[in-house]
């Protein structure tokens, strides 16, 4: 399949002899414990990560969870909304997603897998790579 000088192949795209796939690449945000205490239970925090503008939100079960920080509607930020029952709300017209899956009513947003480690807690961001 051809798409714009790009050719799908068993999952990365070809281009003039390169090759390019996608892989998730590890940033350190902070140590586990500070970031509890810093995030409150009804507030996402913003952070600006490799590019990409995520937020930070605490389940009501107190687990920590990223997302992106722009609603698809108007691409608003959601760091200036609010949590409640699970969800991260936009300010501006009241949509909502999930804090665990990104799913809202019509659309969703994306999620970023978070891992703890020794060293403190890490989220995980798509991006292309070629070799």
């Amino acid at each position: 399949m051809f798409l714009h000088n790009f050719q799908l192949f068993n999952g990365s795209i070809k281009k003039r002899g390169s090759l390019f796939t996608r892989k998730i690449k590890w940033y350190r945000i902070g140590a586990k414990s500070d970031l509890l205490v810093e995030i409150p239970p009804n507030k996402p925090k913003a952070y600006s990560i490799a590019g990409k503008n995520i937020i930070l939100c605490k389940t009501e079960d107190g687990e920590l969870t990223a997302l992106i920080d722009k609603c698809p509607h108007q691409g608003k930020r959601l760091s200036d909304g609010w949590c409640e029952e699970n969800k991260v709300v936009c300010p501006y017209h009241r949509y909502s997603f999930d804090l665990k899956t990104g799913l809202g009513s019509g659309t969703g947003i994306d999620v970023f897998p978070l891992s703890e480690r020794e060293d403190g807690l890490y989220v995980g961001i798509n991006r292309w790579v070629w070799f």
